[in-house]
């Protein structure tokens, strides 16, 4: 088959419909009402439930952004997989992105069923049974809205991809926000989290070219996209463990008694976070799909990211001294954190994004191994400093800091060959 035909077959699917300058701004956007609604909905939260439901709340929110973040893995690889098409101009004989998502998502639900007598009574011990039938039926949807954010980011399709994001975000926020509305309680501010679950199926009533993009054919069989998609969904629970989970593995490495006390510093982690990993998270697809369609490029299209990452984080951690703590107190009086503690935590974030940057161009070179090797060791890291015999505080600000590094030099020795080549 003839590289013109192939590129022509791909039309339909709308690949190069959007890219670069306005590309950016629909992702940018995306994530900046990402953002947004996620700190909103924390307002809403601090106000609506005590202190301690809202600890518990936290958790079940790092819970849920774990499983989203776990089965972004399926994103990942399809962005990788159908870019990986669109540069080859091969024929789209394989296995559907969505036939996969189906597996994993079946599987994934039969896994929570399996581990709620232990979620519901020992991670999640207020209306426990509610969150683990919220985070269920999220594992077995959301693959579907991973795959079709793949395969938009793939095709460059960003103007579908941006509407996604912002939508998912939106619907989030306004269920949560008519439960606190209507007195909630902490498992009904749990379920209103599910309406957000609705975005991709709204988008594929919407608009013809997301149910197109859905039906996308890659070049791989169903066992090796499963296979290179559980390499993906291992390096996202990593991730994902370190970016949205962490009040969970604090929580499980913790007392009750301590842990109900935690609300403060954990809204400090997500507020920390947030700023810098929303927006990455989101561009990530922009980089993945640059890189794969110019693989020699990856270290130079690094640079600029890291350097603004560099920049902005410095200034952040400086400031985050003087205004992170009133910012804290506008979520409640009972919200107080030290001054050393949110800068630290500000610098955490910045780590963060710099080994998720350098696991973007990892994972983007096809070096899948390397990729779940890098996230792994940075949980394991981060595991093992939260069991040392120090204060919450103390304990957070280390394992968020030195996990982040021990993860981002695998990263960085990965592609070192790969650079001296280049």
């Amino acid at each position: 088959m003839k590289a013109g035909s192939a590129r022509e077959e791909l039309e339909p699917y709308g690949e190069g419909i959007d890219s670069t300058p306005r590309g950016a701004a629909w992702v940018g956007v995306s994530s900046g009402v990402a953002a947004v609604a996620g700190v909103v909905i924390m307002f809403i939260a601090s106000h609506v439930l005590t202190p301690a439901d809202n600890a518990e709340f936290l958790s079940f929110w790092a819970g849920l952004f774990f499983i989203n973040g776990l089965l972004g893995g399926v994103q990942t690889e399809a962005t990788r997989a159908v870019s990986a098409v669109s540069r080859d101009a091969v024929r789209r004989s394989g296995a559907r992105i969505s036939s996969a998502a189906m597996i994993v998502g079946a599987a994934s639900a039969v896994i929570l069923l399996a581990l709620s007598p232990v979620l519901g009574t020992v991670v999640f011990r207020k209306d426990g049974w509610v969150a683990v039938g919220c985070l269920t039926v999220t594992a077995l949807v959301f693959p579907l809205h991973s795959a079709l954010s793949g395969v938009l980011q793939g095709l460059r399709q960003w103007d579908r991809f941006g509407q996604l994001v912002s939508l998912e975000a939106t619907l989030r926020l306004v269920g949560v926000a008519v439960a606190g509305a209507i007195g909630a309680a902490l498992g009904g501010v749990e379920a209103a989290c599910l309406t957000s679950l609705l975005a991709w199926i709204s988008l594929l009533a919407a608009s013809r070219r997301a149910r197109s993009a859905l039906r996308m054919r890659t070049s791989l069989t169903l066992p090796a996209l499963l296979a290179n998609i559980g390499h993906t969904l291992l390096s996202a629970a990593s991730s994902s463990a370190l970016v949205v989970g962490f009040p969970i593995l604090l929580k499980l490495t913790t007392s009750a008694q301590d842990y109900a006390l935690t609300a403060p510093l954990l809204l400090a982690v997500s507020l920390t976070r947030a700023p810098i990993m929303i927006p990455l998270q989101a561009f990530q697809g922009v980089a993945i799909a640059h890189v794969v369609r110019n693989p020699d490029s990856g270290w130079r299209a690094l640079s600029k990211p890291l350097l603004w990452v560099s920049l902005i984080g410095a200034v952040g951690t400086v400031l985050a001294w003087f205004v992170g703590p009133p910012i804290m107190l506008l979520f409640g009086s009972a919200y107080v954190v030290s001054p050393w503690v949110v800068s630290a935590l500000t610098l955490a974030a910045v780590l963060m994004a710099i080994l998720t940057l350098l696991g973007t161009v990892v994972i983007s070179l096809g070096h899948h191994a390397a990729f779940s090797r890098g996230w792994l060791v940075a949980t394991i890291v981060c595991i093992g400093v939260l069991l040392l015999p120090l204060g919450p505080d103390v304990r957070t600000v280390l394992s968020l800091t030195l996990g982040p590094l021990c993860g981002a030099a695998i990263h960085a020795l990965s592609l070192g060959p790969r650079r001296r080549k280049s």
